[in-house]
């Protein structure tokens, strides 16, 4: 029996609300393994994929700023930092 990884501390930004009908103990440890089984799959097909996406993103978010020149003598302008 497989106990949850992680519970996410950042909710979605859409509440959906299921009605979830009342399960034996039985069924839902079923149902739980049949998700988790379905989750490892789709993650063993896409996983690189789904790595190289968030690794992107992160890479594009991470950009430093532009530099301004000072068109009198092309020097860089020192950034203030924010305070």
């Amino acid at each position: 029996m497989r106990t949850p990884s992680f519970i996410r501390s950042d909710p979605d930004p859409v509440t959906v609300t299921l009605n979830l009908p009342v399960l034996d103990d039985a069924a839902a440890v079923m149902i739980y393994n049949f998700l988790c089984e379905l989750v490892d799959r789709f993650d063993a097909h896409y996983g690189v994929q789904i790595c190289r996406f968030y690794a992107l993103q992160d890479a594009a978010n991470s950009k430093p700023p532009p530099v301004a020149y000072s068109s009198a003598n092309w020097t860089a302008i020192p950034q203030q930092t924010g305070q």
